[in-house]
């Protein structure tokens, strides 16, 4: 019959077609296609880029062993590398421009990073204890070149840590879902504040035994600045100090603390840029007002830190009678002055410590420059702790309230 004749060929050149394809027949079981791999989030491929090339200069610096011949050579190729590293945290940082979601991979990187940086602050402080041993038989223009090289090394590192540690803070401030990360986030943050410390304490050290070996360094001298910036750091404490937060006004109140903190972080910011561009031409006396004041700054700062801490407990105690739209406006400024100040805090202190790297007068004022470096660990210990008690009361609060 002509009908189920042709009916036939048909069906045959169909099925043919979706073999040639590759694509299961109408009637026929074709194989299930696997789900894709899960891929990394960018920021998440960032930060493990950060982590593998900080391991790299961790064990470059563990395998150095300074000898006469060879210190300058050494401690330079380490420098290469760590400054380095250093320009790479930085562009991830800066690239941190838009909210996204965190997760788990990025705050390991992030762990591993502050951890990373607590060692290599560590093999730096154990490498200026080589270059004491040395001391009596090196070459005066490598012993010199030799120290230098330790303090930028050791000044470069507490850099890096300072920018993991406002990294993770920009992470928090940007991120959409604190909520269900909040346990985790909190872990990162109080492992990033133990961690700072340590850093410190070692880059402390290290500059401590530099400056036993040193007769002569440069520095940059900006006590008008400095003054400005005191007398500013004085008006911003008294004006946080004077704040009153109650459930109608806390958004307005912060919003205007918020923006009062951006002003003087600019002049900060300002300030150190200056000083990091002179400092690779410029040469010049420090004197004990430069110290005093910068050991000054450090206290103030302290303060608003303390200010934060107690707005905080203020907005915990409010949050039941507040409404929503002003207890997320509330907790979002909490969070973006807990960053601000903590960079502020990290500002001067990586100053002092390029003070210390470019003094001339080195040997006349070691004591003052101990007594700073003293005051200011003390301080950022301290500015660091209300900064994560306000911290986490924040993100415990947005948790809470599903803001």
């Amino acid at each position: 019959m002509y009908f189920p004749h042709r009916a036939r060929q048909r069906l045959k050149a169909f099925m043919l077609f979706f073999l040639v394809l590759g694509l299961p027949a109408v009637g026929l079981a074709g194989k299930p296609v696997p789900d894709p791999e899960p891929t990394a989030s960018p920021l998440a491929t960032d930060l493990a880029a950060l982590v593998t090339q900080g391991q790299a200069v961790d064990a470059q610096l563990a395998g150095i062993n300074l000898t006469v011949g060879n210190s300058c050579t050494e401690l330079g190729t380490a420098g290469t590398s760590v400054a380095d590293w250093l320009a790479a945290t930085e562009s991830v940082y800066g690239g941190l421009s838009a909210a996204f979601s965190v997760d788990v991979e990025s705050l390991g990187s992030l762990d591993d990073l502050s951890n990373l940086a607590v060692s290599v602050a560590g093999r730096i402080r154990g490498l200026s204890n080589d270059l004491t041993s040395i001391s009596a038989a090196a070459e005066l223009v490598e012993y010199d070149a030799s120290l230098a090289a330790i303090l930028r090394l050791s000044d470069d590192t507490g850099t890096m840590a300072d920018r993991i540690g406002e990294m993770a803070d920009r992470i928090l401030v940007m991120a959409d879902n604190i909520g269900i990360m909040a346990d985790r986030i909190l872990i990162t943050q109080q492992l990033q504040n133990s961690n700072v410390v340590l850093t410190q304490n070692s880059i402390l050290a290290t500059q401590q035994n530099i400056i036993a070996l040193s007769d002569t360094l440069s520095t940059l001298v900006y006590d008008p600045a400095l003054a400005s910036l005191l007398a500013q750091a004085n008006a911003l404490a008294v004006s946080m100090d004077l704040v009153s937060l109650n459930r109608l006004n806390m958004a307005t109140e912060l919003a205007r603390i918020e923006s009062e903190v951006g002003l003087y972080l600019s002049e900060v910011v300002t300030l150190y840029t200056q000083a990091i561009q002179d400092s690779a031409s410029a040469s010049h006396y420090t004197n004990g007002d430069t110290l005093t004041r910068a050991g000054d700054l450090s206290g103030i700062h302290r303060n608003l830190a303390l200010s934060l801490e107690s707005y905080a407990d203020a907005i915990n105690q409010l949050a039941p009678l507040t409404s929503t739209p002003v207890l997320a406006d509330a907790t979002a400024s909490m969070l973006r002055l807990t960053s601000d100040i903590g960079i502020m805090s990290d500002r001067i202190m990586e100053m002092v410590d390029r003070i210390v790297v470019m003094a001339d007068n080195i040997g006349v004022m070691a004591g003052r420059i101990v007594d700073t470096q003293n005051i200011q660990q003390t301080n950022i210990e301290f500015t660091q702790a209300s900064l994560l008690t306000a911290s986490n009361a924040t993100v415990n609060l947005i948790a809470a309230y599903g803001l």
